[in-house]
């Protein structure tokens, strides 16, 4: 099975335990980088909780195609396309999962505070596969 590796910043922990606040010692804090290795298991956890969450609007295949996709202005994103999503980094996809869409323009996406750090971890990395399926072996954090 093909294994890859999410990048996360060490303040993500404190965001999924819900103690960051969003300010400039937040965006220093970026420079401290830990690994979290994802397995198959935890790619299907991000798929489960992708069809939970995101769906709606992004659509099974995260084209930004979901049933509610159609009312939104701005239209939600394509997970699918590789040249938007390589320029996000890691970080900005769980902030904006975890925070909700505001602060970089979709307001229409809502925060999902709840999201366990599993779950985030797992969510940021099948965004991933969306775009990248062929990823095999390669560190996602090494690709910006």
């Amino acid at each position: 099975m093909s294994r890859i590796a999410v990048v996360f910043v060490g303040v993500l922990v404190c965001v999924a335990a819900g103690c960051a606040s969003r300010d400039v010692d937040t965006d220093a804090a970026t420079a401290d980088v830990a690994t979290v290795s994802v397995t198959p298991e935890m790619l299907r956890l991000g798929r489960t909780a992708y069809r939970k969450y995101c769906v709606q609007c992004h659509g099974y295949g995260g084209k930004g195609d979901g049933t509610s996709a159609a009312s939104l202005d701005p239209p939600p994103r394509d997970h699918t396309n590789a040249e938007v999503m390589d320029a996000i980094p890691d970080l900005t996809i769980a902030e904006t999962i975890r925070f909700g869409g505001v602060d970089r323009g979709f307001p229409n996406m809502p925060a999902f505070p709840h999201t366990s750090h599993d779950e985030l971890v797992g969510l940021v990395a099948y965004v991933r596969s969306l775009s990248r399926p062929g990823l095999d072996g390669i560190r996602i954090g090494d690709i910006e």
